[in-house]
């Protein structure tokens, strides 16, 4: 039987690559567990409950807030005209609070 010397050097080099990515992954392993921060995610509590409540009960009450006759008039005349300005700034404001 003839053995030839390249096919020996190549089942060589694919164990040995073999055993480096092995070594590799066990090594991941080991870091990925010991390295990096947990987040943990759970139900809301008791202050945010709060939070949730306190803007919920802000947006109902602006919502509820009704508009002048004169606000309404006005509006609709700037309408009308084509003078309407819509203020980016002041509805900023209101998402944000």
């Amino acid at each position: 039987m003839k053995i030839a010397s390249n096919s020996l050097y190549t089942s060589y080099n694919i164990q040995k690559e073999s055993a480096k990515v092995q070594i590799f992954e066990k090594n991941q392993k080991k870091t990925n567990r010991s390295n990096f921060d947990k987040i943990l995610i759970s139900p809301s509590t008791d202050s945010n409950d709060k939070f949730v409540n306190d803007i919920t009960s802000k947006l109902s009450a602006e919502v509820r807030k009704p508009a002048s006759s004169e606000q309404l008039n006005e509006l609709q005349q700037k309408v009308a005209e084509g003078t309407y300005q819509i203020d980016l700034d002041a509805i900023v404001k209101k998402i944000l609070f």
